[in-house]
C-alpha cells in the first residue's frame, strides 16, 4: 500500500504513502433534518447545558495536530447551527490554522461528506497542507458521547492504515431479511458488527474518491464504504457501545436535558413619520404620525419577533425577513411574528410568556392595552393572560420624548414543548 493517482486524476485511486504524518482535520457531519427524531434538529437540543453539537465538538479538541474543522448543516439552519457552540470556544477554534468552517450540506449524507471534504481540502491547501497525508475524522454530530481512547484509537489506525473505522459488537443476533417476509441468511453474530463514528481516512484520496462515487452515481450510507469501493481494505478499532448515536426519542434514554426553558430578549426603535399609521401589536392607535419602516414598521411586532428567535437561537428578525427582500415590502409585521413563532415551535418549544413594554410619548396607550393583548395573543394562540403589555413615556428626553419616535421591547419565555421531551 504505497504510492497514489495524482489527485486531479481520478481514473484510478490507491492508498496513500503511509503512515499518514500530516495534521488532522475533523468533519462534523450535522446536515440530516432529524425526521425520524420527531422534527427538532437533534444536534441543537441542550443536554447537560450545552448542545448535542457542542459535546461532539469538544471532545475533538484535545487532539494536539488538530489544523481545521468543518461542520456541515441543513439549508436555512445556518445561524442555528452557529448558536449551537458556545462562543467562549471562539479564540480556541480560531486559532487553528485553517479554523472552523461551516458548510451547507446536500440533499444526501454522501453528497454533504463531499461537500464538507472539498471545503477541508481547500483550507488545507490555502495553508500548505498536503490533503494526501492528513488524516480527516469523519464524525456524526449527533454522537456526543465519544470517548478520548475510541478517537485515538482510530486517529492512530487510520495514521498507519490509511482508513479506519470502529466496530462494534451486536448485541442481538442478526438476521438478512428478503422481500416475502422470509429471512435470506443466518450469518454468525461474531462475523457482523456494527459501524461507529469517528472513521478516520487520508483527506485528500476520500475526498477524490467521493468525486469518482459521484461521477459513477453509486451511493452508500458510509465512508469506509465508498474507501472500500475506489481505495482499498479498511481497518477497524473496537468501537465503544457508549458511542452510540441519536437517531430516535428514545436514544436520549438516561441523557438529562438540564434546559427546559428558554429566555429571549427583543427590541426595536422607529421614527414617527407623517403618512404612516400607528401601529402597535396589530392595533391601529390613532395618531398623526406612524413608523417608518420597511414593512408596516410595526415596532412591538418586530421586538417580540426577535426576542421569539433569539430564545429559540434562530437568529434575528432581519436573516429571515430582510428589508432588502421585496417580499416584505409594507409586510403585516404580525405574519411575520405568526412565521417566527412556527419556526421556534419546530425546534420543539412553546411560549410561556411574553412581558412587553412600549414607550411613546404620545399618544396614551392606556384605552389600546387590551385591544393590543387580544391581537397579541390570537396570532401566537395563547391566552391573554400570558401577555403583558406596559406604557411607558420618555419623560420629555430624547427622540422618544420629543414625539419623533417610539420605542419597544419585549421578554419571551419558552419551554420545552410537552411532546418533545426526554
Amino acid at each position: 500500500m504505497s504510492g497514489h493517482a495524482p489527485l486531479d486524476s481520478l481514473d484510478s485511486l490507491t492508498a496513500p504513502p503511509l503512515p499518514l504524518q500530516g495534521k488532522v482535520f475533523l468533519l462534523l457531519t450535522a446536515a440530516g433534518s432529524s425526521s425520524r427524531f420527531g422534527g427538532s434538529k437533534k444536534e441543537l437540543l441542550t443536554m447537560e447545558g450545552k448542545s448535542i453539537l457542542q459535546h461532539a465538538l469538544e471532545a475533538f479538541l484535545g487532539i494536539g495536530d488538530l489544523a481545521g474543522i468543518a461542520i456541515t448543516y441543513p439549508e436555512d439552519k445556518l445561524n442555528e447551527t452557529k448558536a449551537g457552540i458556545d462562543p467562549a470556544l471562539d479564540d480556541r477554534l480560531s486559532s487553528l490554522p485553517c479554523g472552523l468552517r461551516f458548510v451547507q450540506g446536500g440533499a444526501t449524507r454522501q453528497e454533504s461528506v463531499a461537500r464538507g471534504l472539498a471545503a477541508l481540502v481547500a483550507a488545507g491547501r490555502a495553508a500548505s497542507i498536503d490533503p494526501a497525508g492528513a488524516v480527516v475524522l469523519v464524525h456524526d454530530a449527533a454522537r456526543p458521547w465519544v470517548a478520548a481512547v475510541t478517537i485515538e484509537a482510530v486517529l492512530a489506525s487510520a495514521r498507519e492504515h490509511g482508513a479506519c473505522v470502529p466496530l462494534c459488537d451486536l448485541p442481538d443476533t442478526p438476521k438478512m431479511a428478503a422481500s416475502g417476509g422470509y429471512i435470506l441468511a443466518h450469518p454468525e453474530r461474531d462475523a457482523v458488527k456494527a459501524a461507529q463514528t469517528p472513521q478516520g481516512f487520508s483527506l485528500g484520496i476520500l475526498e477524490a474518491s467521493h468525486a469518482l462515487a459521484a461521477g459513477d452515481g453509486w451511493t452508500c450510507t458510509d465512508d469506509s464504504s465508498l474507501w472500500a469501493r475506489y481505495v482499498g481494505p479498511v481497518a477497524f478499532v473496537p468501537g465503544d457501545r457508549q458511542n452510540r448515536k441519536i437517531t430516535f426519542r428514545e436514544d436520549m434514554r438516561g441523557a438529562k436535558e438540564t434546559q427546559a426553558f428558554r429566555i429571549g430578549e427583543g427590541w426595536d426603535i422607529h421614527p414617527l413619520v407623517e403618512g404612516r399609521k400607528l401601529l402597535i401589536g396589530g392595533v391601529h392607535v390613532p395618531h398623526d404620525r406612524g413608523e417608518a419602516g420597511h414593512s408596516d414598521g410595526d415596532v412591538l411586532w418586530h421586538a417580540i419577533t426577535d426576542a421569539l428567535l433569539g430564545a429559540a437561537g434562530l437568529g434575528d428578525i432581519g436573516s429571515h425577513f430582510p428589508p432588502s427582500d421585496k417580499a416584505w415590502k409594507d409586510a403585516d409585521s404580525g405574519k411575520l411574528a405568526g412565521a417566527a413563532a412556527g419556526k421556534v415551535a419546530a425546534e420543539g418549544w412553546s411560549v410561556g410568556n411574553i412581558d412587553c413594554t412600549v414607550i411613546l410619548e404620545r399618544p396614551r396607550l392606556g384605552p389600546y392595552r387590551d385591544d393590543i393583548r387580544d391581537s397579541i395573543a390570537a396570532v401566537l394562540g395563547l391566552p391573554r393572560d400570558a401577555i403583558s403589555v406596559k406604557a411607558k413615556t420618555n419623560e420629555g428626553f430624547g427622540e422618544i420624548g420629543s414625539g419623533d419616535a417610539v420605542e419597544a421591547r419585549a421578554v419571551v419565555l419558552l419551554v420545552r414543548s410537552p411532546d418533545r421531551a426526554f
